[in-house]
């Protein structure tokens, strides 16, 4: 009976912990389902607005410097951006300070619109249903309408499968 009680916690225990971890596309039924308007200032201290995004597929990943996943996957977003320039626009919100976010720009070369949201960041994923993990990804059609969301780590199979659907 004890081992039947231990195994069941295990059991439950792992499945726990599976779920805290594990990356997620959400279902987009009870949350913001189109792009909401927001300007934001640049790393460099310019202000970009969603009103600047006419008729492209954009893609919105909050990240930090020191979220090691969010550093992973911005080379695929780079690759992306590169490959779709004319068709979609990769808008990043990172949730970190402008130095940091602008020794990383240079680092690796980034090709991408890169906002600070420090505050505005976290409070404008709330508003598309996230608990605040980073990084988190959302991406509209063209004419506006969230279609995918994700918590966690992009892979190149899924993003690419999400752009040729949009594309």
């Amino acid at each position: 009976m004890v081992y039947a009680l231990l195994a069941l916690v295990v059991v439950a225990g792992g499945y726990w912990a599976t779920q805290l971890r594990s990356p997620s596309v959400t279902d987009i039924s009870d949350k913001a389902d189109t792009m909401i308007s927001f300007d934001l200032p640049t790393s460099t201290g310019e202000k970009w607005s969603t009103q600047l995004v006419h008729n492209k597929v954009v893609l919105i990943n909050f990240w930090a410097t020191w979220c090691a996943p969010c550093r992973t996957e911005i080379p695929l977003l780079i690759a992306m951006q590169a490959r779709h320039a004319h068709e979609i626009q990769v808008v990043g919100i990172a949730v970190d300070d402008a130095e940091s976010v602008r020794r990383f720009e240079d680092e690796v070369g980034l090709n991408y619109v890169s906002l600070i949201g420090l505050t505005e960041g976290p409070e404008l994923m709330q508003r598309y249903g996230s608990a605040g993990q980073l990084p988190f990804t959302l991406v509209f059609d063209r004419t506006g309408v969230l279609r995918y969301r994700k918590t966690g780590e992009l892979q190149a199979a899924e993003l690419s499968d999400w752009l040729t659907r949009l594309l």
